[in-house]
């Protein structure tokens, strides 16, 4: 075989390689990435959570905002979170890592409930 046929063989099947392994780091990395983490918002007013049903993904943040004129908690009905009492003008955060729905009430006022779907 002449020297510039195999050099040329050789110099192709590099490229081939390289750009197949370039191909798969990409596509792994694409794939494999999580969304990054988001904040969402719920405020409390009129006695009532608004939205009274959030759906976030693991790892984003839940904000609970008090805009009433009377203190509030958020507290899951499994216990999986509670926030102790809520100033009126303060929040509390809240980061869902665990999957699930989780139903929580306002302890003070169980008329007020909202419902959280982690996934």
């Amino acid at each position: 075989m002449h020297i510039r046929t195999v050099r040329s063989i050789r110099w192709t099947a590099f490229m081939v390689l390289l750009l197949a392994g370039c191909w798969c780091a990409c596509t792994a990395a694409a794939g494999g990435q999580k969304p990054a983490a988001q904040t969402h918002t719920i405020l409390i007013s009129g006695f009532k959570y608004q939205p009274d049903t959030l759906t976030v993904n693991a790892g984003d943040t839940v904000e609970w905002k008090n805009n009433d004129i009377v203190p509030h908690t958020v507290t899951a009905a499994d216990k999986t979170f509670t926030s102790g009492a809520i100033r009126p003008g303060a929040s509390w955060k809240f980061v869902a890592k665990k999957t699930g729905t989780f139903l929580y009430v306002c302890t003070p006022h169980p008329n007020m409930h909202g419902k959280l779907v982690v996934q």
